[in-house]
């Protein structure tokens, strides 16, 4: 199996990401910029596996159909012996960030720039969690900024072989199409790198997806790296303060929705309003990657 160390990839490669976090989440209650934080403000972590080998995606993602500006940041899939992790990068990184500070001795103040840039290096996307073994996924993800979570079985995806050979990465690699919640791909895969998984939920071919993109081309993943894992690279779930609320994958996606259409619908009590005058914001494009 071919391994491509990457060094220093993310620091190089330029990548023009826009945050789109709520403008309001930075009013959350954290510690005084000058408080040096107790190790018991680390992020307590429910660590399941660890991670044997890394592939790291690019998300190129489209929020209005009909408008050519794209948005472009690093997802991570962590391949565990038993349950991998697909999670936005620059989130890992910030909870990284946050932990060896907390426990250096470091104010907030000292390490505050370095972990609020990892944090907007990425869209808000799903953080996936999956269970070879039982055969399941756990989805964590956000509404406005209080935090959702559903279960579901890992989807089984009936993928039809095509003619046509590429390479990505170096990989030689094969296509194979299939449909997916309301959505047409085509999709790219190596045999070099015996895993049947890929980014998001995409999985069950012959080998590592390297490339994956909907017909539209709205939602495009594209390997920019494969390697093997450093040590104690955790795959987890971090236990906040703030514990997400039950629900379905249904009910969740028709939340965000909502809350793109009418934001000012939502609110949350951990928000301290700045004034009386209630704050207005915009609607947002909504184009999720599952359509059903």
């Amino acid at each position: 199996m071919r391994l491509l160390i990457l060094r220093t990839l993310f620091l190089t490669m330029g990548i023009g990401c826009l945050s789109l976090h709520s403008s309001t989440a930075s009013a959350q209650n954290s510690p005084t910029s000058d408080k040096v934080c107790a190790l018991s403000d680390t992020i307590s972590l429910s660590i399941t596996d660890y991670a044997q080998w890394r592939a790291f995606y690019r998300k190129q993602y489209r929020d209005t159909p009909s408008n050519p500006r794209e948005y472009r940041w690093i997802q991570l899939l962590q391949i565990g012996n038993k349950h991998q992790a697909y999670v936005n990068y620059g989130e890992l990184r910030a909870d990284s960030i946050w932990n060896a500070s907390i426990k250096a001795g470091k104010s907030k103040g000292e390490f505050q720039s370095e972990w609020s840039a990892a944090r907007k290096e990425s869209l808000p996307d799903t953080k996936l969690l999956f269970d070879r073994s039982k055969g399941t996924l756990d989805a964590y993800d956000k509404v406005f900024i209080d935090p959702y979570h559903y279960s579901e079985a890992i989807p089984s995806l009936q993928w039809r072989l095509e003619k046509g050979d590429s390479t990505v990465l170096g990989y030689p690699c094969h296509k194979a199409t299939t449909r997916f919640r309301g959505r047409d791909y085509v999709a790219w895969y190596t045999e070099e790198i015996a895993y049947s998984y890929g980014p998001y939920k995409f999985g069950g071919l012959p080998g590592l997806i390297t490339c994956i993109y909907d017909t539209q081309r709205e939602h495009i993943y594209t390997l920019v790296g494969f390697e093997k894992a450093p040590s104690a690279d955790y795959i987890y779930t971090a236990n906040r303060r703030r514990k997400p609320t039950e629900g379905t994958r249904e009910e969740i996606n028709r939340l965000q929705r909502q809350f793109h259409e009418q934001p000012n619908l939502f609110k949350s009590d951990i928000i301290t309003p700045a004034s009386p005058v209630p704050v207005k914001r915009r609607p947002k494009p909504y184009n999720p990657i599952e359509l059903e």
